[in-house]
Parts: C-alpha cells; structure tokens; sequence
C-alpha cells in the first residue's frame, strides 16, 4: 500500500484526517506539527466521540502510574497545544469540551472511529496474548500501564519498519527527518538570546535571560547543558547549527530571541535537533515581567518534556516554587550578571555595585548575595582588594546566600572557593563542591574547582576527571581554559600542557596569565629564550609601564633570564605597600634565581596575608629546591597540604 493511504485506519472529522498508522494529522492534506503527548491524547478522544474521557485514563494511557511528573501541568500544556493545532478555542471550544476535574470530551462526529479500531485492537490482542500467554488481555480496558506501553512500542516500531521498508529509497531520508528525536538527546546548549527590541541598551536584559535560562536548564539532572560563558562566543556567529552542535559535542540547540516593551516580555524560542537540522519544537511566552521567573521554569520544563527527560521529584519541586520579586530589583539583578560577566576589574566592581542595590531592595535576593561574593572573590584574585578584606565581605555574601536559600548551587559554589583558597579548610571546600554538583551537576565552576582542590590533595586520576567534565559543560571560556592549562602542569606533564596553552591562546591571545603559564613551561624544558619572550608578553598584556617594560627586556638581553628574574625581583620590591604588590611573586623569582632564605622569607609574607597562591607550592616545580628545606615543610603544613610525589603522575 503508498504511503498515506491507510483509509481503514484513519480518522476523519471536519477538514481533519488523523493517521494512527503513520503519526500524522492533516488539514485539507496538509501536515500540521503535533507533539507526541497531544496527539495520543487526541487518538483516544476519536476512539471515543462525544463520551468523557476521564483524567485519569489519560493519564493511565500516556504516562502510567509508575512516572513521576507533574500530571496537571504536562496535560493542561498538552491541551493546549491540541487546541492550537485544531484551531479550537477553550472558552467556545469546537472540537475539545473541558468537564472540570474529571476530562474532556470530543463534540463532534467522527468518521467510522470504531472500524479504524478494529485492526488495531484485534493485533493488538493477539500481541499481548502471544507475550502473557493468555487468551485475550485486553478485555479489560484497565490493563497494566507496562504493558500497554509495551505494546504502543512495538506497535510503533513494526508500524515505522513497515513504512520505511514500503517508501522509495530516496525518500526515506526525507522521512526519518520527520521522525521525533526521543530520548536522544541527552546535551544541549542555548545560544545567546537575540535582543529584538532595536534598542543595545537592552542587551542586559537579554543577556540575563539567557543566563537564568541556560541556569534553569543545567539543574535538570540526567541533562548536559554547555555554560553560557562558553555558548557567548557564537552571539552573531555565521555558523550553523550542526557545526556549533559538533564543536561542543551536543546533541540539540536551543536558540530564540526576547522582546521587552513596558512591562511586557515576550520570549520565543526553538528546540532543534543539532544532528538532523530538524526544528522540534517552538513556542512564544508573553507574560508581564512580574511573571518572569515563572516563563523562565516554564521554557525549561517545555524542554525537558519536548526531548523526554524525566525531572527528579527535586527538579519538580525546585521549579513548582518561584520566589516573587520586584521587576525593579530583577533588573538591577540582570545587570549585576551582565557586567560580571566580562571579568575585567571595572566591570565587575560595577557588577558588585548593581548586586549591592539589588539587596538594598530585598535583602532576602538570594542569588544577588551569591553574585556579590563572586565579585569579592575576583577582585581579591586580581589584586583589587586586599586579600583578606575581599575574602571576609565574600564569606559574608556566601553564607546569607545559602541561609537564604540552601539549594543554590552558585552560593555553595562560592563556599567551596572561600574554603580552598582563603581557609584552607580543604575537608569544607570538597564538601561544598560535591554539594553544588549535587544541586546542579552542570556546573562548570564546581567541576573546575573541585579538580584543582583535588590535584592539590594529591589525587591526581580524579582530578583528571573533574577536568574533563568542566571541559565539556564550558569548552571556551577563559576560566576553564587556565584550569585545563595548570592542571597538567602542575601533573609535570609538560608536552600536554604546551598543547593545551597554545590552544587557548587561539582563542585569548592577549590573556596575561595564559603567557605566564606558557613561559614557566618553557623555563621546565629548557627552552629559556622563549620563557623571557613569554615573561615580557604577559609584562605588557598586565599593563606593566613602558619605563618597566624597557628596564625588563634589557636585563633579558644583557643577562639572559635569570638576569630577567633578578630585575623584576628588584622592581616588585619596590611595589611594597601599593595594589600590585605581590610577596608570592617575589618568592618564586627568589626560588628560580637560587636565593633559598629570600625565597622562604617572602613565601612568609605570601602566608601572613594568606595568599590564594600558596595552595599549589607543593606541586609547583619552582619550588622543587626548596622541597627538602625544614622550613618549607613546616609551612606546607601549616597550610594542611599533604606531601605529594615530585615526579610525573
């Protein structure tokens, strides 16, 4: 029999035709997109004419009793996407009667339904005859869930080997592109909203929504979602779809843009199938900008219903709450992410700010005290703040964030940093990270982390791990970048170390610290005029004066690059009592140019302001010669860092 002439087997009312046999709905013999979900539901109101079909069989039918999700929500959803497809109207329905808190009922009359059934259930009756040895299992219309799904699987799939052996070869491509995705998608990544508005000034608002929404997205466990930071390198991008999905190993894309007028939003957005260029699923939210966490839980659960993910009863609970919050205090929040995003001092000083008025207008913003202490912990980094300072007002930040609200991951995120890098307290940082992986495994931040808090313990194989894992969720950004640097770095795996800078120098040529790392693997294979032409590049890319510049390289030509080191030994020396100061610095050119004492008495200094960098010096080959030093052990162990082997691991 030609494709679609299954006469027998088909529904007709009106203008429709509904094909059970090839999964197609048609309107004068055009093909209309419907969903799974409602177009099961719609085959059992055709079997049925004018009778209520019940809640509760629908629910028996689509989802059985042994799935976990949010009946009400995914049928009401369902519903409505019936509706829009049959142009039907819930207040004056045509086709599709509600009877409150029992079902629907279909209106009007359908062609022959119970002879397009016959076939259907008489092999249907023989299949489940022939798998539970009995005469007839489907007398009863309430049989087990399992087995009716059982059977609607092999049904499905005899029926889809059916069609594909009776059309042409030429066209069974055509068709399998037709064909739902399923469960096959198990990663996606969400490129940069568009701003529609025709106003740049609104880029914020955009930006911040497709940072929730990348958020919202990556908490749903079973799913990998890419980190926005990585994805905000496609804004604009002339790629397509497929080769985005390729260089982030992904299986779908979601993409959209947002329009902000007054107090209205509207945003759209597409689920595509990054394997088949295939468009899943679209759908519009207009909503007013009070609503705009509840659109946000939305689009994700529309996701994850469209590609099959099941949410664990703790998605489902996290997303059935939304905090309400003021539009005005939203949008200060919004712009704090916007700004901090671009990881310059500048800016995130502004972000700091933006988090700090949020919380003037409600002190109870959870995730604008986790933001805040993010930006205390950056500029204590970058030398912005004075170490103890930063790290005391972020402590202040992290724990309000978390008694505010425990299931943030973000607030345990910065707990997790706090510990490692401030308080050494190294059973607290590990506990923190597996904490944040637990609320969302997808944070790229967490993995990042916890893979550099293990290196440091001494378990280098788990460490690899966490790596790859933060690779794969944020392949692009910086951050991750310098982590996939150091690591095998500080493993002393120097050749994977070099491939790995140079890669990221393809992407952020005029990043200072990637030139401090490609120069101290230089200096470790010996290749010494290339370590001073690196040091000198990350001198200029800091920032450093011209006068110091000059005085640098001429100590490089003069005297090689220990002369280098030596130089700029002499020149932070005098940085003393001012922003760029650094005793760490000083204590690791003293531990390249032979100076023992010095190197110790600075690294003292590096201990009293309690350096974040001090966290590495036992697997820092700088260091190697001060290693067998009675005073070097007794401050790493001051510090609670466990020795570790010197060699390869």
């Amino acid at each position: 029999m030609p494709l679609g002439q299954h006469s027998k087997a088909t529904f007709r009312f009106d203008a429709f035709e509904l094909d059970p046999s090839s999964g197609e709905l048609r309107k004068h013999g055009h093909r209309i997109r419907l969903q799974e979900q409602p177009f099961r539901i719609l085959c059992l109101l055709l079997e049925r004419p004018s009778e209520l079909i019940t809640r509760e069989e629908i629910r028996e039918n689509l989802w059985g009793t042994d799935t976990f999700v949010d009946f009400d929500r995914s049928l009401n959803k369902a519903i409505v996407r019936l509706r829009q497809a049959l142009g039907d109207d819930a207040e004056s329905p045509r086709f599709i009667e509600t009877l409150p808190r029992r079902g629907y009922r279909f209106l009007i009359p359908v062609e022959n339904p119970k002879a397009a059934l016959a076939g259907a259930v008489d092999r249907s009756a023989h299949l489940g005859a022939a798998l539970q040895g009995q005469a007839s299992p489907l007398v009863s219309t309430r049989r087990s869930a399992v087995l009716r799904r059982t059977l609607r699987g092999v049904a499905l799939a005899a029926c889809v080997a059916l069609v594909l052996w009776l059309v042409p070869r030429s066209n069974r491509d055509r068709l399998l592109r037709l064909l739902p995705a399923g469960s096959s998608i198990q990663s996606l990544a969400m490129l940069p909203l568009e701003n529609l508005s025709g106003d740049p000034g609104q880029d914020y608002f955009s930006d911040g929504m497709t940072d929730e929404l990348t958020t919202n997205l990556a908490r749903i466990h079973g799913l990998r979602v890419v980190s926005r930071t990585s994805m905000m390198r496609y804004r604009s991008t002339h790629k397509s779809i497929p080769e985005i999905a390729r260089e982030l190993n992904v299986d779908a894309i979601v993409e959209g843009s947002v329009v902000r007028s007054g107090n209205k939003v509207r945003i759209t957005t597409q689920l595509i199938d990054a394997h088949r260029d295939v468009h899943l699923w679209a759908q519009s939210y207009e909503r007013q900008v009070d609503d705009i966490l509840d659109v946000q839980d939305s689009i994700a659960l529309d996701i994850a219903d469209e590609i099959g993910t099941k949410l664990t009863p703790q998605d489902q609970a996290r997303m059935a709450v939304s905090r309400p919050i003021d539009p005005e205090t939203h949008e200060l929040y919004l712009r704090g992410i916007y700004f901090n995003d671009k990881e310059t001092p500048d800016d995130v000083r502004i972000a700091a700010d933006y988090f700090r008025n949020a919380i003037g207008k409600d002190q109870g913003y959870a995730a604008a005290y986790a933001g805040l202490a993010h930006c205390y912990i950056f500029l204590s980094a970058v030398n912005e703040m004075p170490t103890g300072e930063g790290f005391v007002r972020a402590k202040e930040a992290a724990e309000k964030a978390v008694t505010l609200d425990d299931k943030l991951d973000d607030a345990h995120v910065e707990m997790a940093y706090i510990a490692m890098e401030h308080e050494w307290d190294w059973r607290k940082a590990e506990s923190e990270f597996q904490r944040a992986l637990a609320l969302n495994p997808n944070s790229a931040r967490a993995h990042g982390g916890l893979s550099y808090l293990l290196l440091v313990l001494g378990r280098p194989q788990k460490s690899i791990e966490e790596i790859r894992a933060a690779r794969a969720l944020d392949p692009l950004s910086q951050s991750t970048m310098d982590e996939i640097v150091v690591n095998p770095y500080l493993r002393r795996q120097y050749d994977e170390a070099l491939v790995q800078t140079r890669a990221a120098l393809e992407l952020y040529p005029y990043a200072p610290l990637l030139h401090v790392f490609l120069s101290n693997i230089y200096v470790q294979q010996g290749r010494y005029q290339l370590a001073g032409e690196e040091t000198l590049r990350a001198e200029e890319f800091w920032g450093a004066l011209p006068q110091r510049i000059a005085e640098l390289k001429a100590a490089n030509e003069g005297s090689g690059l220990k002369g280098l080191w030596r130089k700029r030994i002499e020149l932070n020396k005098k940085l003393t009592g001012t922003p760029l100061f650094s005793a760490f610095d000083i204590a690791s050119d003293c531990a390249a140019v032979g100076d023992k004492d010095q190197a110790l008495h600075w690294l003292e200094e590096a201990y009293r302001v309690r350096d974040t960098q001090l966290t590495a010096i036992r697997l820092d080959p700088v260091f190697d010669t001060l290693r067998s030093d009675p005073r070097f052990i007794e401050l790493a162990n001051r510090i609670g860092l466990p020795p570790v082997a010197t060699t390869s691991q």
